[in-house]
């Protein structure tokens, strides 16, 4: 039996610590106050500043948990009680009965009789609901749950009203159900509790609670949600018509003494969001009144100027009063950059409300024997450098709890405390998989295809009763419906109880993004008996409605092509079994600043030989260079002596003055070259390798005396220097904030912390600047202490570089006063440049070698920019500190730890299972001619010219690149075989195939760049057709040559660019196929520009788009005689 934790809070944070600490192998208990987990990232529309849709990809997380053997789920639970006993904290826990059992389908019978009608909660009390309920579609657990408060049935009257009970043919309705007390024993306890929105009603200049126009940010986003109370449109809740202006207030509640001192941190970035979405909906009066803009994040200051560049207008100043006349609602704001009050009439007010410590944390705080803040969120301490402990040893703090976070940094410190809590963790287990293979799969393929409504994702733009319907005639299918959420967890156990009715041996499931969502379904599979590779996914979401709204009608068409081609695939499928793969259960940490210490520390507590490899003599990286650390006020070196004290106490192996030469292997198996001759072998890799320092270059380079940085300036603050200066000007964003470089996060409190220490030294303080950010924790006090004390602020244009916008002249630094609208000299002894940070160029090899791949700005891509921040697109290669993005140093500790709970999740076990997509070698067939050993990239095809092949699986990536190669048909590729992409391009060809492309992609970058198109909802053309391979190179000439034969009007092979590539350049192999293509064309009298080579990264979304409406215009300049042309000459030269 596993060592348990308790996790309390089940919103985004609680659900990723308790899926991170399942992983590695412990036992947990999460607790959650309320009838579903997901928090309030279930009730958001979008997520930014991707405009990923937020329940799309939390709800597969939610279902995850709910399946998870290791994960024992409490909902409308709370804890009660908690003592310590020696190293056990004995918790007691209350549960309130749900009166519906778990057999419960979510028919929706019992709510159709249910008479009692009330405000729907997660509506925000814009829509109703019933006695008898679910809080979201996607709900964990999901059964009916009854509010037996407002329930006619509410105990001692039982059945007065039995309607519910009447109707119900499974009998799961059981009024009879007591609550529990539920005593846990466990090693350590996760605090994830989230926030509450601050009330409104509190501001009365607002009139909000006055009038129905007049809504908070998260009722605004239950109007954009598809499942919300107006179905996804925006109507003013006064009359249901559509608005035709919106003013978006910021800061309500937050930066303010009256209130909350403090910023919230995510309002002013999820308000943006909400105002694109706004603009595109049609409504384009949008304007968000602001203080500063805090675009702190990977991302955000793109998203910020793409809102300026749609239209939304930014007014920097305060609202004063929103006052209610008629159906307008007028509002008195203080216009900062004109210098006067103004007055306007909108149709909708959105007011930005704080986030605030939910009320009951006081209590539980008290149960738990911990402190709070005077904020009333819980108290952090630096803890053995983790700086997401409490109070009391053994309870950590993740997400909101400890103050406002987004998303992804909630899911950062979730990590975080994971890893915090395992080092308490001695036993683990892993519940044994009972899959039992019981539906045979030999001889008639009987396929099974269920169509997902995704809310209005995909029912709002293509017919998905008619897609069921025309599915349903498709030779091979014997079931055929649609769903309204196919991947909620009550929807996956209803596929699991077809397939096992219906003796399904193939299934399709048509929805998203199988990057995301395929496991939701295989896992499904499993449970009824099916062999998992016997599922397709059919991307009709993110590769067809998302990009085509315009087209209804096409898109449709071009699903029903989407769902023939899956269905064609799936028939050619064969069962396949998962490979174990031995795991070296040592970690190798590269980077010895506060990220890779704190990974490095963590990882040995859990009892795993770790290697910290730093390239310099001392550990610390530019932390060594700080005095104190902002906003804490933290002494550096302080903090650095008691993390190096853990790093060398915890057994962690320490190599300074040692670079990584050379790197490579495989998840589980790599193999690392130092510089000092070691050779290490290593089953996970954290990359710590950190970022550079901004060199100031042209006007503003310093010259160590009257210009100099802010780390210059630290450092004479480190030795007690007093900088001989009457005035010192500062300037933000040095470095920071221009072309593809977005905000480097920590400058603004470094800057401000400094300004204050000048000021009181009796200096005059001017700050230049774009906005200030002061988002993190007891930041936006230092800014108030700031202005307090003195110090002025300057804002200059934050569309300019400060080299463009700034002059610096003969003791005076000049540059134009936005606010004041003129130029304006400041007299400066000293200017000291607020400087940023810059990727790491150094690491390029390594990087290289692993191929990672790197976003616009060129730092370490992560998996997912929200869910997956610290986790690299190579499997087994994860990502901490400032080499994923600047941050400042209890963020980059976060993310050490992180880093360190999915590496020890992936060395907890001795083997790890490897995908089967080692292909299989036809010794019959083979010629041994060595063709396919020479196109290997990893060496896993080795042989004699003539003599001998040989096939290493543990050295095979499953990339295809030799099955393309081979020109007997010897090598088959598993899961895409030569016959599968061969019925899966006739079948996207049957109908009116001169008016589509065949557009093949790589399952990492091209395929993952079309995915993003999808979820930034890019428009372009329905002509394209995507077939899915691992890797670009798997397309072999056949493939090509086949979808001209079948009339295609365009060929696309699409894939990472070369030096992307994940399986290690394999696709320059895709460019010599293309081009001997190309060559055969052009000899057959074929147009060989008809076939077109396109490299596009994950990242680059605009260009996957762009390239598909350059092909729909190509596709526009060929005629049918063309096509028929093509045909005969193909088909002619079979003969």
């Amino acid at each position: 039996m596993s060592d348990e934790v308790l996790v309390i809070g089940g919103g985004i944070a609680g659900i990723q610590c308790s899926l991170d600490l399942a992983k590695a192998g412990v036992k947990v208990v999460l607790v959650e106050k309320t009838p579903t987990i997901g928090g309030k990232m279930a009730i958001l529309d979008k997520n930014f500043p991707t405009l990923d849709c937020s329940i799309c990809i939390e709800a597969p997380k939610m279902s995850e948990v709910g399946k998870n053997p290791n994960i024992e789920l409490l909902t409308l639970a709370e804890v009660i009680n908690v003592e310590k006993d020696g190293e056990d904290y004995l918790v007691e826990i209350y549960q309130k009965p749900r009166y519906v059992t778990d057999e419960c389908s979510r028919c929706g019978l019992c709510i159709d009789v249910c008479p009692v009608l009330l405000k729907n909660e997660f509506d925000y009390g814009m829509a109703a609901r019933k006695a008898i309920y679910t809080p979201i579609p996607q709900s964990e657990p999901g059964a009916y749950v009854i509010d037996i408060d407002n329930c006619l049935n509410k105990p001692p009257n039982y059945l007065p009203c039995d309607r519910c009970i009447q109707v119900c043919g499974p009998k799961c309705i059981d009024f009879f159900m007591k609550p529990k007390i539920i005593k846990k024993k466990v090693k350590a306890i996760i605090v994830a509790t989230g926030f509450e929105v601050f009330d409104a009603t509190r501001i009365p200049d607002y009139s909000y609670g006055f009038h129905p126009d007049i809504l908070t940010s998260m009722e605004y986003e239950r109007l954009l949600q598809s499942t919300g109370p107006s179905g996804g449109e925006i109507i003013k809740p006064s009359n249901g018509h559509h608005p035709e202006n919106i003013l978006f207030v910021l800061c309500v509640g937050s930066r303010d003494p009256r209130y909350n001192k403090y910023c919230s941190r995510f309002c002013c970035m999820y308000t943006i969001k909400q105002a694109v979405q706004t603009v595109e909906h049609g409504i384009k009066n949008v304007d968000i009144l602001y203080m500063d803009i805090r675009a702190y994040g990977k991302g955000f200051d793109g998203f910020y100027k793409r809102a300026k560049d749609e239209g939304v207008r930014f007014i920097k100043g305060r609202a004063a009063r929103v006052i209610p006349n008629g159906e307008k609602l007028k509002v008195r704001y203080e216009n900062i950059a004109e210098g006067r009050m103004e007055e306007k009439e909108y149709d909708m007010v959105v007011l930005a409300a704080a986030a605030e410590p939910p009320p009951e944390l006081s209590k539980l705080a008290g149960i738990l024997g911990i402190e709070l803040d005077e904020d009333g969120y819980i108290k952090t301490r630096p803890w053995r450098g983790k700086m997401i402990a409490t109070t009391r040893e053994g309870i950590f703090a993740a997400g909101s709890a400890g103050g406002p976070k987004d998303i992804a940094d909630s899911v950062t410190e979730a990590g975080a405390a994971a890893s915090a809590a395992l080092e308490y963790v001695k036993k683990k287990t892993w519940p044994k998989e009972e899959f039992e293979e019981t539906i045979p799969t030999e001889g008639e393929s009987r396929v099974g295809v269920f169509i997902c409504h995704c809310g209005t994702n995909i029912a709002g733009v293509a017919d998905v009763k008619w897609l069921a319907q025309e599915a349903a005639k498709i030779p091979g299918v014997v079931h055929s419906e649609d769903l309204r959420f196919a991947c909620a967890g009550v929807y996956t156990k209803y596929i699991e109880q077809v397939i096992k009715e219906k003796n399904i041996n193939r299934v399709v499931v048509a929805a998203c993004s199988p990057r995301t969502h395929l496991p939701v379904f295989t896992d499904a599979a499993m449970r009824a008996g099916l062999n998992p590779y016997l599922v397709e996914l059919a991307n009709i979401r993110n590769l067809d409605t998302w990009v085509h709204a315009g087209y209804p009608k096409e898109a449709t068409e071009k699903a029903l092509d989407m769902i023939k081609m899956a269905v064609a695939k799936a028939k050619l499928l064969k069962p396949l079994y998962v490979v174990k793969l031995p795991v070296n259960r040592r970690a190798l940490v590269i980077g010895g600043g506060v990220a890779g210490m704190a990974a490095a520390a963590s990882l040995a507590r859990q009892g795993f030989e770790t290697y910290l490899v730093e390239k310099e003599d001392r550990l610390g990286g530019l932390v060594r260079y700080l005095d104190v650390i902002a906003p804490e006020d933290i002494r550096a070196q302080e903090l650095l002596d008691e993390m190096e004290r853990e790093v060398y106490s915890s057994g962690v192996k320490v190599i300074l003055n040692t670079k990584v030469e050379s790197i490579g292997g495989y998840i589980g198996n790599f193999i690392a070259n130092l510089s000092n001759g070691e050779k290490l072998e290593v089953g996970a890799i954290i990359m710590a390798t950190g970022a550079k320092i901004y060199q100031p270059q042209g006007v503003f380079q310093t010259n160590g005396g009257n210009i100099i940085t802010s780390l210059d300036l630290e450092q004479k603050f480190k030795t007690n220097s007093n900088p001989n200066a009457r005035n010192v000007v500062f300037i933000s964003c040095v470095g920071s904030r221009y072309d593809s470089k977005g905000c480097s996060r920590f400058c603004c409190q470094v800057m401000i912390k400094q300004a204050i220490k000048l000021r009181e030294m009796g200096k005059n303080v001017f700050i230049l600047y774009k906005d200030i950010r002061t988002y993190s924790r007891k930041a936006e006090e230092l800014y108030e202490k700031a202005r307090a004390l003195g110090i002025r602020f300057v804002k200059y244009d934050p569309e300019k570089k400060p080299e463009e916008a700034i002059k610096i002249e003969n003791g005076y630094v000049y540059v134009k006063d936005e606010l004041l609208g003129e130029e304006i000299g400041i007299p400066a002894d000293l200017v000291v440049l607020n400087i940023g940070l810059v990727p790491n160029d150094e690491i390029n090899p390594i990087v290289e070698q692993l191929k990672l791949s790197r976003d616009e700005a060129g730092f370490l891509l992560e998996l997912h920019p929200k869910l997956g921040p610290v986790e690299s697109m190579v499997g087994g290669v994860f990502l901490a500190g400032t080499s994923q993005n600047p941050k400042d140093v209890r963020e980059a500790i976060s993310q050490g730890l992180a880093a360190a709970a999915k590496a020890a999740a992936l060395l907890a076990k001795d083997t790890i299972d490897k995908e089967p997509l080692v292909p299989k070698i036809n010794y019959d067939k083979c010629t041994y001619c060595q063709r396919c050993t020479q196109v290997c990239t990893f060496s896993a095809l080795r042989g004699e010219l003539r003599k001998s092949l040989e096939l290493i699986s543990a050295l095979c990536q499953g990339c295809g690149n030799c099955s393309a190669e081979c020109m007997v048909g010897a090598i088959t590729a598993p899961g895409f075989t030569d016959e599968q992409i061969i019925a899966q391009i006739d079948a996207a060809l049957e109908d009116r195939p001169n008016e589509k492309a065949i557009v093949f992609t790589c399952n990492w970058c091209s395929y993952a760049g079309a995915d993003q198109a999808g979820i930034e909802k890019l428009q372009y053309p329905p002509s394209s057709r995507v077939i899915r391979t691992m890797c670009s190179a798997r397309i072999s000439q056949k493939f090509i040559l086949r979808a001209f034969e079948k009339g295609a009007a365009v060929v696309a092979v699409t894939g990472c660019w070369p030096q992307d590539c994940h399986y290690n350049y394999a696709n320059l192999n895709t460019e010599k196929r293309v081009k001997q293509a190309k060559k055969i064309l052009e000899a057959r009298g074929i147009n060989p520009e008809r076939l077109i080579l396109h490299w596009n990264s994950a990242a680059e979304s605009k260009r996957w788009a762009a390239k598909m409406k350059e092909i729909d215009e190509l596709i526009k300049k060929i005629s049918r005689e063309e096509i028929i042309e093509t045909v005969q000459k193909l088909e002619g030269g079979k003969k």
